[in-house]
């Protein structure tokens, strides 16, 4: 089924939450203030700095810029709330329990208990620290931790190595892991590591093994500008890929950290029209088709290509992304369920997501994001071109990027 979608217009877009929720955990250790260019407002980011305001940091918020000021000495007891933020989840409960003498009870939303954490406490409680869950919450007493030798299961979510490299200067000797399994969204480790040398501290990543000298300390920078979130972006390259006219958003440079930049690769390949520039990237539609792709390194986009597919000459499949089932929702099962409701021809079989084009124009059909802000946004992909699909709860969106919508009124036709 083509698509006749003329939409154009240009997005200007916060800075990235994966990026920032990294430097926020590295401010932790400075000795002096930062300022932060280009910060976030999604509730992910919210989350974090809710919780270390409670751990003794400072937020002084402006428009487009934060100082973020450390405190002499992190608070060593109290309570926090994770709402759905599994980043800090995950990054909240290492860093607690790597302060000495800390005790933090963590609670959590419902929806975060039930995503996995059981490999990062294990490991933290090899460490030295106590970490105990009980379904509700978690009951960490801290510790400088004990580095040595770790084998850490990589093929579940790439968050449990990068919460044990972000806390480096609290190990008390040299931390070594290896990683096992097929190690999924390895670009988002590799995004932690280049973080980390930006503020002075090295770890070596080779094959499934990364090591980390013990004594690093992190330095003091005046300033650290957070990228554009292409994360958020890629929505509306998505639509740019769909529509005869220009959609564009803001850049920062030609290259990027994140590994959801790499969708403009996949918009080439399926045959969107892509330009970069220093500062804009814009995106047109070109003659679409069916590609075969690997998706375990930019997961969080295997949705928004899900969608794409459908206005595709021919069927799209996409490998190596078993480990969506330990997202906001298990996005293979959920795709599958709601794309299902459009009369789409989808399947998973032998670990390949087969999406074959639309052939026929939706009727009145409700498609639900099960708490999940991937889906969401990806399915308003969905309501522009068929207005008359209606999206549940739809507010989720905020999780990741509160403008969303306003942001979607602004290139509509």
């Amino acid at each position: 089924m083509r698509n006749y979608l003329d939409i154009s217009g240009h997005i200007e877009l916060e800075g990235s939450k994966s990026i920032l929720n990294r430097v926020l955990i590295i401010a932790s250790y400075l000795k002096s203030p930062i300022k932060i260019i280009n910060p976030s407002s999604c509730a992910d980011i919210t989350t974090m700095t809710d919780n270390m305001c409670k751990m003794g940091l400072k937020f002084d918020k402006f428009s487009d810029t934060w100082i973020v000021t450390p405190p002499a000495k992190l608070v060593r007891k109290g309570k926090l709330f994770i709402r759905d933020s599994g980043t800090s989840y995950r990054f909240l409960t290492a860093r607690t329990a790597s302060i000495r003498r800390s005790q933090y009870i963590i609670n959590i939303s419902d929806q975060l208990k039930q995503r996995p954490i059981k490999p990062l406490l294990d490991i933290l409680n090899k460490m030295g620290a106590s970490v105990e869950f009980n379904g509700d919450y978690l009951k960490i007493k801290g510790t400088l931790p004990q580095g040595i030798v770790f084998d850490v299961p990589a093929d579940i979510s790439s968050q449990f190595i990068s919460s044990l490299l972000l806390i480096a200067p609290s190990y008390v000797n040299d931390l070594e892991l290896f990683l096992e399994g097929e190690v999924v969204s390895r670009s988002y480790i590799d995004m932690t590591i280049r973080i980390m040398q930006d503020f002075g501290v090295i770890a070596d990543f080779y094959g499934s093994r990364i090591f980390i000298h013990a004594g690093q300390e992190y330095n003091d920078l005046d300033e650290y500008t957070i990228e554009p979130d292409y994360s958020s972006a890629c929505y509306f390259w998505a639509f740019g890929a769909l529509s005869k006219s220009v959609v564009s958003t803001n850049a920062l440079n030609q290259t990027s950290l994140q590994p959801d930049y790499q969708f403009l690769t996949i918009l080439e390949k399926i045959g969107a029209k892509i330009k970069v520039e220093k500062d804009r990237i814009s995106v047109s539609r070109g003659e679409l088709k069916g590609i075969s792709i690997d998706m375990k390194n930019t997961p969080d986009q295997v949705p928004t290509l899900a969608v794409l597919a459908l206005f595709a000459e021919s069927k799209t499949q996409i490998k190596n992304i078993e480990h969506l089932k330990y997202k906001e929702s298990n996005r293979i099962e959920t795709l599958i369920s709601e794309l299902s409701r459009l009369g789409v021809n989808i399947s998973y079989n032998n670990g390949v997501l087969t999406v074959n084009p639309l052939d026929r124009i939706p009727g009145n059909e409700i498609l639900a994001t099960y708490n999940d802000h991937r889906l969401a946004m990806a399915f308003h992909i969905l309501k522009i071109i068929f207005p008359q699909i209606t999206i549940t709860n739809a507010s989720v969106i905020a999780k990741s990027y509160p403008n969303f919508l306003n942001d979607l009124k602004s290139i509509k036709n």
